[in-house]
């Protein structure tokens, strides 16, 4: 792979240890009946940023700039999150959660596009994997330390003025990624666009099916893994379910998180190959069918059972990332490569907020029954997708 490739997979790694290491922890903050709520919104706000960035990417050619820009606002926001857990201010942590997002918005179509300039067509799925595994390696480095912290330093959710200072510490490894970011260069064929997409929505009729297909299944696809761990390992949503005490301890939350993460990072190494042999949509419709039979297990399932649900969702989840880029970059005209998959950021948004809304208020409501919903959803795109002729 050329060095900005390879180096944009060790800044997908350091953001993602700093990210997983601070996500487990946010239950103190932030009552977990809103958890969906915030992810939500917060992926909403990065998917619309990354249209608009997009759109700008293509216009000049430039994608260094953005997804330095984009890491920098990480490197910000993720520390001051501690004085929300120090003062006991939700909407503080929230809006920092935002914030961080914003920082992805600002790199995401960016990133996606300059991994596509870099790359031949035979070697981009590979290269997308390898994004997503780097992506999970440092996920599961991240909340093992969490978990390392929070088990030395017996820390756990009634407390999160201790838990302030630990995210505090993040500074430091954010400060690893900025120097990553010196490294990276655009293509040397990058050049301004003069044939750049109008408006702010690809023109293309080839990937308007796709793009409603990708949203209905990210429903349940792209469902916050914070919302399955809520079910899984019992994080109370409510002031009642905490007195119950019959939560898993946050060292061991913080463990399954990481859990979750390497079993992404296994899935995410086989993507690439499995695209390349089933093709982008038929590998989709494949791990969307996958993914709605394992929701309906998640509302049937308990005790081993239940972990094992979770686990398979993770490892699913973890394959359709890529695929579902490589499908778009593949139908996509070059001159709406970016916006394209600012468009594909803006549909998984929408999923995002309705999907993290409904089960992380229905979780507290009706119980696991709420899985049916984005288990339909999942079905709904496999109709859609599969009825693409030129994918």
């Amino acid at each position: 792979m050329p060095p900005t490739v390879r180096r944009l997979g060790w800044l997908h790694a350091a953001n993602d240890f700093t990210l997983d290491f601070i996500t487990p922890l946010l239950p103190a903050g932030v009552p977990a009946a809103w958890l969906g709520v915030m992810e939500g919104v917060a992926d909403a706000v990065a998917q619309v940023l990354k249209l608009v960035t997009g759109r700008r990417s293509d216009a000049t050619g430039r994608r260094a700039a953005w997804v330095r820009a984009g890491y920098g606002t990480n490197a910000v926001a993720r520390p001051l999150a501690a004085i929300g857990m120090l003062l006991a201010w939700p909407a503080w942590i929230v809006g920092c959660r935002i914030a961080d997002r914003i920082g992805k918005g600002l790199r995401g179509s960016a990133s996606d596009a300059l991994v596509a300039d870099w790359m031949d067509a035979g070697g981009r799925a590979r290269a997308y994997a390898h994004m997503r595994t780097m992506d999970h390696l440092g996920a599961t480095a991240g909340a093992g330390c969490a978990a390392l912290v929070a088990w030395g330093l017996t820390l756990d959710y009634a407390h999160p003025e201790r838990l302030a200072w630990v995210v505090a510490s993040l500074a430091l490894p954010m400060l690893l990624m900025l120097w990553l970011c010196r490294g990276l260069s655009d293509h040397p064929d990058a050049q301004p666009k003069t044939t750049v997409a109008s408006g702010w929505w690809p023109r293309s009729p080839a990937l308007r099916l796709p793009l409603i297909g990708i949203g209905l299944a990210s429903l349940g696809a792209k469902l916050a893994p914070l919302l399955i761990l809520v079910q899984v390992a019992g994080i109370p949503l409510s002031p009642e379910q905490a007195a119950a005490e019959n939560a898993w301890p946050l060292w061991l939350v913080c463990i399954a998180w990481g859990g979750i993460a390497l079993v992404q990072a296994v899935a995410a190494t086989l993507a690439g190959v499995l695209t390349e042999r089933m093709g982008a949509r038929g590998f989709l419709v494949m791990s969307w069918l996958i993914t709605a039979a394992l929701f309906v297990a998640l509302v049937f399932a308990t005790g081993m059972w239940l972990i094992a649900a979770g686990l398979g969702w993770a490892m699913i989840a973890g394959l359709s990332d890529g695929a579902e880029k490589t499908w778009l970059a593949d139908l996509a005209p070059k001159e709406e490569r970016a916006l394209a998959f600012g468009a594909l950021g803006v549909v998984i948004a929408a999923a995002m907020v309705l999907g993290g809304t409904v089960v992380g208020f229905g979780l507290l409501a009706s119980g696991s029954t709420i899985f049916w919903l984005p288990a339909a959803g999942l079905l709904a795109g496999v109709l859609l997708s599969a009825s693409h002729r030129s994918g």
